[in-house]
């Protein structure tokens, strides 16, 4: 299955996703294309009941109970008894994670959260969000300038101005992490700034953490995060085609790529 966009616009709008579900099958978003699903004859099939014609998919992100979620150009698409039901809001949306029972949306129009009362805007209304992260004391977002924090404890917000978009967000070894517009890996200096990682040559689409280890998709393969004596390194697993987004399952690797489909590789 190929995943060629025709033209690269805008990072958040052509990239590849990819997710395992409960029966083993692999759930595929190649950019602007849809959603397609693995057959059990070995090929794809269109997976796409109860979601708008022309859709594009953002990201697919897991939700509560082995759900997926879908963000799209249409707003949010949640996957259930194989169907994708509409969650009703309107915007286009970048990212969903779930903190307990409250999901929180990062859309082009601020953050939004949702409750059994239904959605709620509770940040950001004057700019696009394009992800959020959370631990137990704070909630960080992905904003066209930088990155912002809220202090769930004393319901302050401190800004972090990076001259530049965050697309993504990830934390390792105690540290928030951040992947800007231009493949820029920026990593929190736990005193209230950040550093720019040096990577020569390497362009940064997306991190992914699986299992105890965090991934980093790019336009030379698949890394992983490491430590090398003391200082922050990247650790190559695949290289060759960019890799978009990757998920785990039953020791196996999958890649989304920009080009060269699924690719699947052992765990280890």
């Amino acid at each position: 299955m190929s995943l060629n966009p025709s033209r690269m616009e805008h990072l958040l709008f052509h990239q590849s996703a990819v997710r395992t579900l409960e029966d083993r099958k692999l759930l595929v978003s190649p950019a602007g294309r849809g959603l397609w699903r693995s057959s059990e004859e070995g090929g794809w099939e269109a997976f796409m009941e109860g979601m708008p014609s022309k859709v594009h998919v953002n990201r697919l992100e897991p939700a509560s109970v082995g759900s997926i979620v879908a963000c799209t150009n249409h707003g949010l698409y949640s996957l259930s008894n194989g169907r994708w039901s509409d969650l009703r809001l309107p915007f286009v949306c970048y990212a969903y994670k779930e903190i307990g029972s409250i999901g929180f949306a990062a859309t082009e129009r601020g953050l939004w959260c949702r409750s059994q009362m239904g959605w709620k805007n509770i940040a950001s209304t004057e700019n696009p969000v394009y992800d959020v992260f959370a631990t137990p004391h704070f909630i960080f977002l992905a904003l066209p300038w930088g990155i912002a924090m809220y202090d769930r404890l004393t319901c302050a917000w401190e800004q972090f101005s990076l001259k530049t978009a965050v697309v993504r967000l990830a934390a390792m070894d105690g540290a928030l992490l951040g992947i800007a517009e231009s493949g820029a890996i920026v990593l929190g200096d736990l005193t209230g700034g950040f550093d720019k990682l040096r990577m020569p040559g390497i362009f940064a689409f997306n991190a992914v953490r699986l299992a105890q280890n965090l991934y980093f998709c790019t336009d030379r393969g698949l890394y992983r995060a490491a430590k090398i004596r003391g200082q922050f390194s990247l650790v190559s697993v695949s290289l060759g085609c960019p890799v978009t987004d990757v998920d785990m399952r039953e020791g196996q690797l999958h890649m989304a790529t920009l080009n060269e489909g699924i690719q699947t590789i052992p765990w280890n």
